[in-house]
């Protein structure tokens, strides 16, 4: 049976902007998905206690007024997301985030500047990695959207965040039916192999920006699923980089052998 037919949590947000070291959420979505395909959510917008950029709002439609005059505090969300992820770690549901290295970076942000500890974030399924894993050969964007139409999955309502979670979730599952080398990988290997193989897609893509005369990806950038987050003193960065350090940590030969072409 394996993951895709067991109990899931999708998250997602909504930011201010694209970097999750500096950006805040303007919306949180966590769908919960009981392994049948049926799902229920829930989404509540969030008060960044900032302007929201024009180029933000152009994207998800959440002006700076609406935020504020809806939106949980920063700190009422923090609570609110550590709770019930810590309750999904607890209970050994998996994390699904499209592109986790964004969204589990903006949660891990939100808990630091609130005081909370950090999540160890053990089982977390991103399809953006698993595809790029499995299918590196395919031409053509990645993005959500993309990728829905790869697998045939119904996007309904791009960047909102709820939608978003559940379009993630409902991808997942298709990615691991699709695959069942990987859908056999139980959730905490599976974290493992995918922090091993978004770190050597981001080799690979810094050698090919600076070919192409772009800038490459910074340090953080090639963690998962988790970038540096701001971190009380106590919380070293070290640790952090030496747990995405060796892309073969965590690998078996079995492991190897069944998700390489």
């Amino acid at each position: 049976m394996g993951w895709p037919e067991s109990p899931l949590v999708g998250l997602d947000f909504e930011t201010t902007g694209v970097d999750p070291l500096f950006d805040l959420p303007v919306q949180l979505a966590l769908v919960w998905c009981d392994g049948r395909g049926d799902l229920r959510c829930n989404s509540f917008l969030v008060d960044p206690e900032r302007e929201v950029p024009e180029g933000a709002f152009a994207v998800h439609g959440i002006s700076t007024a609406r935020a504020r005059a809806e939106g949980r505090s920063l700190e009422a969300t923090a609570h609110y997301l550590h709770r019930h992820l810590g309750r999904a770690a607890a209970e050994g549901i998996p994390v699904v985030a499209m592109n986790a290295s964004f969204d589990v970076t903006i949660a891990e942000c939100l808990f630091a500047r609130a005081g909370l500890p950090s999540l160890e974030w053990r089982a977390v399924i991103d399809p953006l990695v698993i595809d790029r894993r499995v299918d590196r050969y395919r031409k053509g964007k990645r993005r959500l959207e993309n990728l829905c139409e790869t697998y045939g999955v119904n996007l309904a309502g791009a960047h909102d965040a709820a939608h978003d979670a559940a379009a993630a979730l409902h991808l997942a599952r298709r990615i691991g039916r699709a695959w069942p080398e990987v859908a056999v990988i139980e959730p905490e290997e599976l974290t493992r192999l995918q922090s091993g193989w978004h770190r050597e897609w981001a080799v690979d893509f810094h050698a090919w920006c600076l070919r192409e005369g772009r800038e490459g990806l910074s340090e953080n950038d090639y963690l998962w699923p988790a970038r540096c987050p701001l971190r009380a003193a106590q919380e070293s960065e070290s640790r952090m980089m030496s747990m995405s350090s060796s892309p073969e940590r965590g690998f078996t030969t079995a492991r190897r052998m069944a998700v390489l072409p």
